[in-house]
C-alpha cells in the first residue's frame, strides 16, 4: 500500500505544535513538502506558506527545529520565551554540548541564559569568533551591542530582557526609514515660499501645539477642561527638556488628567480598556485589551526606559522607529490607573525632541491619528488581538468589576514585534505634513494676504479685522448675505468687492498649487 507523503510543520509551527504553546500564527509558516524541488511561497488563506523542498535534511526534533525556525523566519523572542518555560533543561544542554561552537547552537544557548536569567550546564567557550545574536540584514539592531564572553555571541537587541522589542527590515520598512519627517516638513514651508513671514511661521508653530494637544484628547473621546487642556499644552511644549524616567512619565501623567485621577507610582492592580455597553436589564463591558499582570509594570517599564537609553547611547536607529517604539511600549504596558492613551501619543514627541532638538516645532500626529481612528485600532489589534485570545480571565462583577487574570503570558507583552506599528508611525506623520502643517501655513499665508489688502484700504482695529478676514475666508472668499452687514460697517461695497476678488483668487491658487482647501481647514479649527 502506497502512504501518501504530506507537508510537515517545521521551525515555529513545529515546535507551537510540539511544546502545545497555543501561540497565534506568523504571517509566513514554513512547511517541508517532501515533493517539493525549489523553495517557494504559497498562498494559505490569509496567510503565506514558506515551502522547503524535501530534499534539504531537517531532522524531526525540536531542538534541530529551533535551528530550523531562527534560519527560516528569525528570532521569535516570544516563541523562546515561551518554549524555555517547559524545556528539558538537560536535553537542550546536551544538544547544544554536540555542536558548541555552531552558530545557531551559540543563538539558542544565549537566548536560554538571556531570557530565563539562569546559566546553562555548559561549560564556556575558550575560543572562537564573535557572532551577531540578530542578523543585520532582517531586523533593526545596535551598532554595537554587548560581548558574552561565555557564549562568545552578540547580543545586538536594541531592547533588554525585561522588554525587548523588533523592528523587521521589510522592504516597506526599508524606503521609510530614509525619509525625514522634519526635512519633508521643511522643503513643504520651502515650497510655500522662501521667506515665509516670521509671524505666519510663529502663529503656525504655536497652533500645531495646540491642534496636537486637542486631537490627542479627543482620541480618547472626551471632553476635558480648559485647565487640563492648557496642563497637557504645556506639557507637549516642553516635550524633550528633561530626561526619560519614571517619575518624569508620572509627572506627565498628572499634568494631562483630571485631579481625583493623578497618581504617585506604577499601577497595583490589573487593568483594562474597554467599553461599558448599557443593554436592556442591565450593562455589559466590552473589553478591548487587558494588559500584563500589575506584578510585572515595574520591571517591562525598567525594560522600557533601558531600552531608551541604549537607543538614546547607540545613536543609529532612526529617531521616528526610537519615539514608535517606546510611546507604543507604554500604550501596550499600560502602567498607569488613567492618561496611557495621551501619555503614548506624547512620548512620540519628547523622544523626537530627546533626539533631535535643533527643530522648534512639532508635527502633529495625533489630528492625523484622530482622522485615521479606524487604522489606528487596526495597529493597536496586532498586539492586542493576539494577547486576548491567549489570556484568560473575566470581570469580578461583586469587585468593581476588576480584571481576574488566570495566566501569565507575560512574553507576550515582553517580547512584541513593532514592525506595523513603525511603519504606521512614519504614515501618520506624512499625512500630519501633507495636511494639518501644511494646511495650517497655507491657511496663515491667505489670512495674512486678505488681511494686508484690507489695511491697504481701510483703516480698522485689529480684532475686528481677524474677524472680518475669517468671516471672508470662510466664505470661500465672499461675505454672506447674513454677516455682510457686519462687515460692511467698517468699510463700503466698493471697497469690499476688490477685498472679494483677492480672497477668491487666493484660496484658489493654494488649492490648485498645494491642494489644500484653506476653507475647510479654518471650518475644522
Amino acid at each position: 500500500m502506497h502512504v501518501k507523503a504530506e507537508m510537515k510543520a517545521i521551525g515555529y509551527s513545529y515546535l507551537n505544535k510540539y511544546y502545545n504553546l497555543l501561540l497565534p500564527k506568523l504571517g509566513v509558516e514554513v512547511y517541508q513538502d517532501p515533493k517539493a524541488e525549489v523553495e517557494s511561497i504559497i498562498s494559505y488563506g490569509a496567510s503565506k506558506r514558506r515551502i522547503i523542498p524535501g530534499a534539504r535534511k531537517i531532522i524531526d526534533t525540536p531542538y534541530d527545529n529551533m535551528v530550523v525556525a531562527i534560519k527560516y523566519q528569525g528570532i521569535r523572542l516570544h516563541f523562546f520565551a515561551a518554549i524555555f518555560q517547559q524545556i528539558d533543561v538537560a536535553e537542550l544542554a546536551d544538544f547544544i554540548k554536540s555542536k558548541p561552537n555552531a552558530a545557531y547552537n551559540r543563538v539558542i544557548w544565549y537566548l536560554y541564559e538571556w531570557i530565563k536569567g539562569e546559566a546553562l550546564p555548559i561549560e564556556s567557550l575558550s575560543s572562537g569568533n564573535y557572532i551577531k545574536l540578530f542578523d543585520e540584514d532582517y531586523y533593526y539592531t545596535l551598532k554595537a551591542g554587548d560581548r558574552d564572553k561565555r557564549t562568545r555571541v552578540i547580543n545586538n537587541a536594541i531592547g533588554t530582557r525585561e522588554f525587548c522589542p523588533t523592528i523587521r527590515k521589510t522592504q516597506e520598512i526599508c524606503k521609510l526609514e530614509k525619509v525625514d519627517v522634519y526635512e519633508t516638513a521643511y522643503e513643504q514651508m520651502q515650497n510655500l515660499g522662501k521667506d515665509l513671514p516670521a509671524d505666519v511661521i510663529g502663529r503656525s508653530i504655536n497652533y500645531l501645539y495646540t491642534k496636537e494637544s486637542k486631537s490627542s484628547t479627543e482620541i480618547e473621546k472626551e471632553a476635558p477642561s480648559n485647565k487640563k487642556m492648557a496642563r497637557f499644552l504645556n506639557a507637549i511644549k516642553n516635550a524633550g527638556l528633561f530626561e526619560l524616567s519614571k517619575e518624569k512619565i508620572i509627572d506627565i501623567q498628572n499634568q494631562i488628567v483630571e485631579e481625583t485621577k493623578r497618581s504617585d507610582d506604577y499601577r497595583k492592580e490589573e487593568i483594562y480598556v474597554g467599553t461599558t455597553i448599557r443593554r436592556l436589564g442591565g450593562v455589559d463591558e466590552d473589553v478591548h485589551y487587558i494588559g500584563p499582570l500589575a506584578k510585572h509594570v515595574p520591571s517591562m517599564m525598567q525594560g522600557l526606559l533601558d531600552t531608551h537609553d541604549r537607543l538614546m547611547m547607540d545613536g543609529e536607529l532612526p529617531s521616528l522607529m526610537h519615539a514608535a517604539l517606546i510611546s507604543f511600549g507604554l500604550v501596550y504596558i499600560h502602567p498607569l490607573n488613567d492618561g496611557n492613551g495621551r501619555t503614548h501619543r506624547y512620548l512620540i514627541h519628547d523622544v523626537m525632541k530627546q533626539r533631535e532638538p535643533k527643530h522648534k516645532f512639532i508635527i502633529p500626529i495625533s489630528a492625523a491619528i484622530l482622522k485615521n481612528q479606524l487604522i489606528y485600532d487596526s495597529v493597536l489589534e496586532s498586539i492586542s488581538r493576539p494577547i486576548m485570545a491567549m489570556l484568560e480571565w473575566e470581570l469580578d462583577h461583586d469587585n468593581d468589576n476588576r480584571a481576574v487574570i488566570y495566566n501569565d503570558i507575560d512574553y507576550m507583552y515582553r517580547y512584541p514585534d513593532y514592525t506595523a506599528h513603525v511603519i504606521f508611525t512614519y504614515d501618520m506623520m506624512n499625512a500630519a505634513i501633507a495636511t494639518d502643517f501644511l494646511g495650517e501655513i497655507c491657511l496663515l499665508l491667505v489670512f495674512a494676504g486678505v488681511k494686508k489688502a484690507i489695511n491697504e484700504i481701510s483703516d480698522i482695529p485689529n480684532n475686528k479685522l481677524d474677524t472680518i478676514v475669517s468671516i471672508i475666508i470662510q466664505g470661500g472668499g465672499r461675505v454672506s448675505k447674513r454677516k455682510r452687514q457686519l462687515v460692511l460697517e467698517h468699510m463700503s461695497v466698493d471697497q469690499l468687492k476688490p477685498i472679494e476678488d483677492f480672497s477668491v483668487k487666493a484660496i484658489e491658487e493654494v488649492k490648485g498649487k498645494f491642494k489644500i482647501d484653506v476653507i475647510k481647514v479654518m471650518c475644522d479649527e
